[in-house]
């Protein structure tokens, strides 16, 4: 929970920042898209408008960016030329006041600061998992590793499906758990009348719903070579959104993920990407051999 209030935080100072620096040079970002880098960063403190880029000594603000880019002396000296030249075209609509360039200051200074805040918490989580893995039967070790084998499913996501759900023999079934997350249909009754068209219930952590909507965006999603991240979920996803609303279609692909998070907690085995048709003939074949 630590982590993720740390993230909330860092998130809230980077829009800060972000609107701050449209205020000084909006068009910063043509030189660094990512305003966040270590160079970025290193540039808007030293030099935060405009008119500090043009006055600036022309060696010694190309050798702050190949410091903290670890580009080449050719790549900064490019970086540098672009600055200048955006500097220079935006400098008569800069808002740079006094207060902005401050608040300028404070929100870089909260960034890193959160930055490496949240690297601690991650050292401390990496920390109880090496010792973990000293055990005999490093059962938290293992078992996270069994959670990271379902796509979307990093380390932190993992640690925190597990922090929530604590004792996992407490769920003798999928749709024990699917309520623990929260995502389970809420029934709408008056009388005789029964509601069919039922949103979540979300009575669960609201943590572990944030986790699993992350989760289920990852996997509905495209890699950079347009192949599906999980090709059966992608279906399904996109099965279900012929007859039913975007979200309610990735509310179902949740309670999916679900499912898998229990098969593999359960059976104490690595997620294996199955088609709905390779499925049923696997239970077929054991229903068989029993």
């Amino acid at each position: 929970r630590q982590y993720y209030k740390l993230s909330d935080e860092l998130t809230a100072y980077k829009n800060r920042l972000t609107g701050i620096v449209d205020q000084l040079m909006l068009n910063f970002k043509d030189v660094f898209p990512n305003i966040f880098s270590k160079a970025a960063l290193a540039v808007l403190e030293k030099y935060p408008t405009p008119v500090h880029i043009l006055k600036a000594n022309r060696n010694k603000l190309i050798a702050l960016i190949q410091k903290n880019s670890r580009r080449s002396l050719k790549w900064s000296t490019a970086k540098y030329e672009l600055l200048v030249s955006k500097a220079r075209e935006f400098a008569p609509l800069s808002i740079n006041n006094s207060s902005n360039i401050a608040m300028l200051g404070v929100y870089i200074s909260m960034i890193k600061t959160l930055e490496e805040n949240l690297e601690k918490v991650l050292k401390a989580i990496r920390s109880l998992i090496a010792e973990d893995m000293a055990k005999d039967i490093p059962m938290l070790a293992l078992t996270l590793e069994l959670l990271q084998s379902i796509p979307g499913i990093g380390l932190i996501s993992a640690v925190t499906i597990l922090a929530e759900i604590g004792d996992f023999s407490a769920f003798s079934k999928p749709g024990k758990l699917v309520a623990y997350f929260g995502i389970d249909p809420s029934v709408m009754q008056s009388g005789e009348f029964t509601g069919t068209q039922n949103k979540m219930s979300k009575r669960g952590s609201r943590l572990l719903r944030r986790v699993l909507f992350t989760i289920a965006l990852a996997n509905i999603r495209t890699k950079r070579d347009k192949t599906a991240c999980n090709p059966v979920l992608m279906e399904y996803y996109k099965n279900k959104c012929q007859n039913k609303p975007k979200k309610v279609a990735l509310g179902a692909v949740m309670r999916k993920l679900v499912n898998y998070i229990f098969a593999v907690l359960r059976d104490r085995k690595p997620y294996q990407l199955r088609s709905p048709q390779e499925h049923a003939k696997n239970l077929a074949a054991k229903h068989t051999a029993a």
